[in-house]
């Protein structure tokens, strides 16, 4: 390739991301700060009665966002193959609802069962795992259709999908997750009657799917290639849960990370979500070139710069949350601008070599590549918030 084809690969790369990407991205941020806004108005409530909790958030989170993740990268998969219709009430929608909600139940017991095993709290980690499984029903079916919308609507503009739908959807499931979760534990606390009321209701709901949505073998073979990686996946987050509830002082001490967490995993697992999801449809229609991809270069430089622009505007959102909604004081932390854009770069190269793995493997890399890189984004994260809430408090 030459320059004036350069130039215009990372112009059209440039234009796709402030038409698109962009937006996106700072849509999400937002979403991400309401999720972490709620963390950390509830955060000592969680310490002091719910530690089993803290040890599941990180896992929860990323569960969602691997499933959604990965479903939104099939479903554009589909689209850009003509296998589906841009259409919400597609069968194909229908049956990736279904399949997420069996996949969303299972990792929970993994999840549950670690988080009371590292706590040792075996009596409160009874009616815990019912709040979670009946927030579960209910938050991945409205995760499922906000999939298919964001995945749906991109590409009726004329928009990739692969550049929109992946990060709204993972950050949207953090919004999700953390209020639902929130909302049925105080439900359960003060209005016991609604919660058993809310759990028949979820359980009904789950059986009415399940009897009229049926799967075929493809969705089968999916279901199980997608149950595996989260069974991986689910380990990973366990270990990511383990560092946040044992270091669960130290980031509520400094204040800021209490309330930047969701947004740092979100947006990290975003941008390797973007380059795993494109990679993974580049794979289906056979336009990967070589061992470094020369559009996923384009991709990752350009992300990289805007990594800057995003640790500025997170910094800033999380003083005036703390001052203003919090009433604490926060302030500007340069070694977290710095060094974020180089977990967004790390979380990019991961993402596409770990498309290009799977590939090799003979696994459906829409069905690996997401739910991999945002899990692992998650563990790197929580490592990265220590690491500069330890610089915070002066631990470290």
């Amino acid at each position: 390739m030459d320059y004036r084809g350069f130039q215009e690969l990372y112009s059209a790369r440039i234009r796709q991301l402030m038409a698109g990407t962009l937006p996106a991205l700072l849509f999400c941020i937002f979403i991400e700060f309401i999720a972490g806004g709620i963390l950390g108005a509830y955060f000592e409530k969680l310490m002091e009665s719910y530690r089993i909790v803290l040890v599941i958030i990180p896992g929860l989170m990323g569960l969602r966002g691997n499933i959604f993740g990965s479903m939104a990268s099939r479903l554009t998969t589909m689209l850009h193959i003509g296998i589906m219709e841009p259409r919400i009430s597609d069968k194909e929608v229908q049956k990736n609802i279904l399949l997420s909600l069996w996949l969303s139940l299972i990792p929970v017991f993994i999840l549950w069962a670690v988080g009371v095993l590292k706590v040792g709290d075996v009596w409160s980690g009874m009616y815990i795992l019912f709040i979670i499984v009946v927030s579960t029903i209910f938050s991945t079916l409205i995760m499922g259709y906000s999939t298919a919308i964001s995945t749906v609507i991109p590409y009726l503009r004329g928009l990739d999908p692969d550049r929109v739908a992946a990060p709204i959807i993972t950050s949207v499931g953090d919004l999700i997750t953390l209020p639902f979760l929130i909302l049925f534990i105080l439900i359960f606390e003060h209005y016991f009657s609604v919660f058993v009321l809310l759990s028949v209701v979820s359980v009904v709901v789950f059986a009415v799917l399940a009897f009229k949505i049926k799967l075929g073998s493809d969705d089968i073979r999916t279901f199980k290639e997608v149950l595996a990686i989260l069974g991986i996946t689910s380990l990973i987050a366990s270990v990511s849960g383990g560092f946040f509830e044992h270091y669960s002082d130290l980031i509520h001490a400094s204040v800021l990370f209490s309330i930047l967490y969701p947004a740092i995993a979100g947006t990290t697992g975003n941008f390797g979500a973007i380059v795993g999801a494109a990679t993974s449809t580049r794979i289906h229609v056979g336009d990967i070139e070589g061992i470094v991809d020369r559009e996923t270069l384009a991709d990752i430089v350009i992300y990289l710069f805007t990594g800057f622009l995003i640790s500025l505007v997170m910094n800033f959102a999380g003083i005036i949350i703390a001052k203003y909604f919090l009433g604490k004081n926060a302030g500007i932390v340069p070694e977290f601008i710095i060094f974020y854009p180089l977990l967004l770069l790390t979380a990019m190269i991961v993402a596409y070599y770990i498309a290009r793995f799977f590939g090799k493997l003979g696994f459906d890399p829409d069905n690996a590549t997401v739910p991999m890189i945002t899990t692992i984004s998650d563990l790197m994260s929580v490592i990265f918030v220590i690491f500069v809430s330890g610089v915070i408090v002066g631990s470290f």
